[in-house]
């Protein structure tokens, strides 16, 4: 077994397709299945179902891609951290961010940091946390902050801020002038909610369910600020970070209530992948933003 065998096993793994596999790795098709196939015999077991001319992973391969994926990401990391070590450039960091964090928290972050420590430069890659936790995996964030629940074993989190969720509406609304209203009351609103994936909405849902509150969803919208005019223009609720609609609740422009059920409070995370090699840059950036906020 060798790392050319564990890359095309990789790679035909995640495309299913080795004719795509062979075009974007510049090799032949008979080679790719050549190589499958000893890697099936180093391993006594089979790695894909060939089912008519499509490719399926067997268990055994699903199990086997992500110790691979462990192993090509641990590489990958090596052979940065070893060109970092010769290179005069004090580093780069590639951060991870949900939506909710990476709009309305990271940027001010990072200009500070930025001024401070001009010689590190940031790159930031802004998801909902569903897709945020797949670069972690990926090795292509460093690291990352969510509001959203991680469910890989493989990532470690640890809380670095926290945040409370607000329902908002418009000046239309019945219930603009409530603080607090019984969470009946919410059923016969029209919710509009973040898309599935988002960290502000699994936190909603769980908090609602919990309650047994029935909703009705009316519109799903993948962006913050899409969501706020929605709301603005009295098509319906909306549940958001109080960070978020601070500035319009304040000037009148949105109406924020919570329920009497409780509060919807959550942590924000910072998030990792357990055989990440942390850098000092890596280091002193989240030690920064730890004692931001």
């Amino acid at each position: 077994m060798n790392f050319r065998k564990l890359k095309i096993f990789y790679e035909t793994a995640r495309y299913l397709n080795m004719t795509k596999v062979a075009k974007e790795m510049y090799i032949s098709q008979p080679s790719i299945s050549q190589s499958i196939h000893e890697l099936e015999l180093d391993l006594g077991v089979k790695l894909f179902d060939r089912i008519g001319k499509k490719l399926f992973l067997t268990h055994e391969g699903e199990v086997f891609l992500n110790y691979t994926r462990r192993i090509l990401n641990l590489y990958d990391e090596g052979v940065k951290t070893i060109r970092d070590f010769n290179s005069n450039e004090k580093g780069k960091i590639i951060i991870g961010a949900s939506t909710t964090i990476g709009i309305y928290i990271l940027p001010e972050i990072i200009k500070d940091f930025s001024n401070k420590f001009k010689d590190i430069e940031i790159s930031l890659i802004i998801e909902n946390t569903k897709n945020i936790e797949n670069l972690i995996l990926e090795n292509k964030v460093d690291f990352a902050f969510v509001e959203g629940d991680i469910h890989s074993e493989e990532i470690t989190k640890e809380v670095v801020w926290k945040d409370e969720l607000v329902f908002i509406c418009g000046d239309q609304n019945r219930i603009k002038d409530y603080n607090e209203i019984p969470g009946k009351m919410l059923e016969d609103e029209k919710l509009i909610m973040r898309e599935t994936g988002s960290g502000t909405r699994e936190h909603m849902e769980l908090f609602l369910k919990k309650n047994k509150i029935k909703f009705n969803t009316f519109l799903e919208l993948g962006n913050t600020e899409a969501i706020k005019k929605t709301v603005e223009a009295n098509l319906g609720v909306g549940c958001l970070s109080y960070r978020v609609v601070e500035d319009k609740v304040k000037s009148e422009e949105l109406f924020m209530f919570r329920l009497l059920e409780g509060r919807i409070e959550r942590d924000l995370c910072l998030i990792m992948h357990n055989d990440k090699f942390i850098s000092n840059n890596m280091k002193t950036f989240i030690e920064y933003s730890k004692s931001y906020i």
